[in-house]
């Protein structure tokens, strides 16, 4: 089977249902694609690539591998506020595995009904198994939340639990045990496309948590110029007692992290129950440009490092 044939086979139609929707004149099987700007919006690209056995296990499934590749580059877009359009893959495996091929194609055609997105493009070619993927969303011109803005004096949230994923690697690595919902969180996280969305105008500043909660933090407070005071039992986790350092700061949670005016408190409380999102309240920024992590008995919690990608 030659590229075209392969292309035309798993990939054109993947997610051709959202084409019009999402402004796309010409997809898969041209040289290039076209897309319409939506008039007032600005366009927000993000690209992430995994490589086998270090962003992914080269024991999951194929669909999984493809979900979680696209969901961790949407991620991006809803740490920005912006709504997600479309996306592309380029996609190097060692050899043809067609049972292989369309299981991946399979994942890419759920996450694409889940976020309402088509595949516009791509590429494929032979190597170590990789996946890249470039994705795009809108926003409203000038309105796009940055790392840069947060002031001192702000509370500082997070979305969701934190450590869940890490315990589910750890389930297939080192074979601790771990609940279903732990094991889901690995496999396929969830971009918190509509938190971002909804977080325009209240959130000074945000991040998705890849590399860890308090890594992720620092690229806020340096991008800021400010300083963080976090206290470690107030990160929420599902876990029976409170968290270290390492479990908060292992990465792969891609929940939001974000900072806000104290006056905005009530609504973002609001848009936690409107969305159905826990929104932990885990500290406020300062003026000091360091971050310190305290204990329930106000003593230093040595701050550590998360995932290096190098």
């Amino acid at each position: 089977m030659d590229e075209h044939t392969l292309i035309q086979t798993y990939f054109s139609d993947v997610g051709s249902a959202y084409l019009a929707e999402q402004d796309v004149r010409i997809s898969v099987g041209d040289d290039s694609s076209i897309i319409s700007l939506p008039s007032g919006k600005e366009s927000v690209v993000s690209v992430d690539t995994s490589i086998e056995n270090i962003h992914f296990l080269d024991s999951m499934s194929p669909k999984d591998i493809a979900y979680r590749a696209v969901v961790v580059a949407l991620s991006d877009l809803a740490a920005c506020g912006a709504a997600p359009a479309w996306y592309s893959v380029a996609l190097t495996f060692p050899e043809l595995d067609e049972t292989w091929v369309k299981k991946f194609s399979d994942g890419l055609r759920r996450v694409s009904d889940d976020y309402r997105i088509p595949l516009i493009g791509g590429d494929t070619t032979k190597g170590k198994l990789s996946i890249t993927v470039q994705v795009n969303g809108y926003c409203d011109t000038g309105l796009s939340i940055l790392r840069s803005n947060a002031k001192p004096n702000e509370n500082i949230y997070v979305s969701g639990l934190i450590g869940e994923a890490a315990k589910g690697l750890k389930s297939f690595t080192d074979k601790l045990e771990a609940t279903e919902q732990q094991v889901q969180s690995y496999l396929r996280p969830k971009a918190r496309i509509d938190l971002g969305l909804r977080l325009k105008g209240v959130a000074s500043s945000a991040i998705d948590i890849s590399d860890g909660l308090l890594q992720d933090l620092k690229h806020i407070c340096v991008a800021s110029e400010v300083g963080a005071k976090i206290e470690l039992s107030d990160i929420p986790t599902s876990f029976n007692v409170d968290p270290s350092i390492s479990e908060i700061n292992s990465g792969d949670d891609y929940e939001i992290c974000f900072t806000s005016n104290s006056e905005n408190e009530a609504i973002v409380k609001g848009i936690s129950e409107e969305l159905g999102i826990k929104i932990s309240l885990i500290g406020k920024t300062n003026d000091s440009k360091a971050i310190r992590v305290l204990d329930k008995e106000g003593n230093d919690v040595p701050v550590g490092s998360g995932y290096s990608h190098f």
